[in-house]
């Protein structure tokens, strides 16, 4: 063990210096004679050895027996922390490929990550039911094992295809063009790089290239007293589903997505983003009051709007909620949102406007 770390610290100090590199190579050999269950030659050890305690000798000689004495159980130490290290960097980068994070079990703590809010995937599940009437469960997560990042890696270099993804709820920012391509993205109306991303779309004109959709997945979050990570995500969600299903006659722009236009991009009477204030300040019946005056502004009348609130906490909004939730946790198996999937590729994070012209 010794020969071991003796050739990765005179190899590492043999890129800077010339002076090193025999010993390295000296090192390397003794290496290879234990691997083939050979004898090191003893002298080979012992030039080393001087070599990293010689200069302690005159000046400081009880250092220099301490380090003799255990020279081998540095040498494990050395050793098994630069294996770890290796498998720290390799399982990061893996991660990075595969999740687009180092640390896939929270995304947001590496800042190698693209934007986005994590979504707990490496955290044990609970059984978490809506409010708003709507009793469903989140089934429980699996650990992000290094055994399931390596059969992941595979996947991260597919061509993608949105249409494996759409569902019959799913709508378009803009009336569906058969000669555009499909773009879909995985959404909560609560997270910051959703907006973020909405933002680079417009900047890049992208609803115009692409019959733009999307799928909506209310973050889960066990701690939080309602289920979800974002206090209201859920009930927008359901709004959004209620919507959709009773779609404005001739709207150039989707009901739906004008309310998300109005979450991401619009603010209140105190220049104050909505999506903070929702995620902040407003209290639920508050929330519902917001949402109400938006459809009115959008152009629903009074008995419609009672109409979308009703159907918000229908067994039809849930199961499509439900679907969405499914699709997103066990084919896409994104673990951040927003992710965007476009001309084959897959992004699981708030892309740039460069990227999306």
């Amino acid at each position: 063990m010794f020969c071991v770390a003796a050739f990765v610290i005179f190899g590492v100090l043999g890129i800077f210096s010339a002076r090193y590199r025999v010993l390295a190579k000296k090192a390397w050999g003794c290496v290879l004679k234990k691997i083939t269950f050979k004898p090191c030659d003893i002298s080979v050890q012992e030039e080393i050895k001087s070599r990293l305690i010689g200069k302690y000798i005159i000046t400081r000689p009880r250092l220099a027996k301490f380090i003799d004495r255990f020279a081998g159980a540095f040498s494990w130490a050395f050793v098994i922390l630069s294996v770890w290290s290796l498998l720290v960097v390799v399982n990061s980068g893996l991660n990075l490929i595969v999740y687009d994070t180092c640390n896939p079990d929270n995304p947001e703590s590496c800042s190698l990550s693209g934007g986005g809010c994590g979504i707990n995937s490496g955290k044990p599940g609970f059984w978490i039911s809506l409010k708003h009437g709507q009793m469903f469960t989140w089934a429980k997560d699996e650990v992000l094992t290094f055994g399931e990042t390596v059969s992941r890696v595979p996947g991260r270099f597919k061509t993608w295809n949105p249409q494996e993804y759409i569902l019959s709820s799913n709508t378009y920012y803009k009336p569906y063009d058969e000669n555009k391509k499909i773009a879909l993205e995985i959404i909560d109306p609560s997270c910051k790089f959703c907006a973020k991303l909405f933002g680079s779309i417009k900047e890049a004109n992208f609803e115009d290239k692409y019959n733009l959709t999307y799928l909506v997945y209310p973050i889960p979050d066990p701690v939080q007293p309602n289920g979800f990570r974002f206090p209201h995500s859920a009930l927008i969600a359901s709004y959004l589903e209620a919507t959709k299903l009773n779609p404005l006659k001739d709207a150039v722009i989707s009901a739906d997505w004008q309310i998300l236009e109005k979450i991401f991009n619009g603010k209140d009477v105190d220049n104050i983003s909505y999506q903070i204030k929702f995620n902040t300040v407003y209290s639920e019946e508050e929330s519902k009051n917001i949402l109400r005056g938006w459809l009115k502004e959008i152009g629903y009348s009074e008995k419609e709007v009672e109409n979308i609130e009703e159907l918000s906490n229908s067994k039809e909004v849930k199961n499509s909620l439900i679907r969405q939730k499914e699709m997103v946790e066990k084919q896409i198996k994104t673990i951040k949102i927003p992710t965007i999937i476009f001309d084959g590729r897959r992004y699981d994070r708030a892309v740039g406007q460069d990227k999306l012209q």
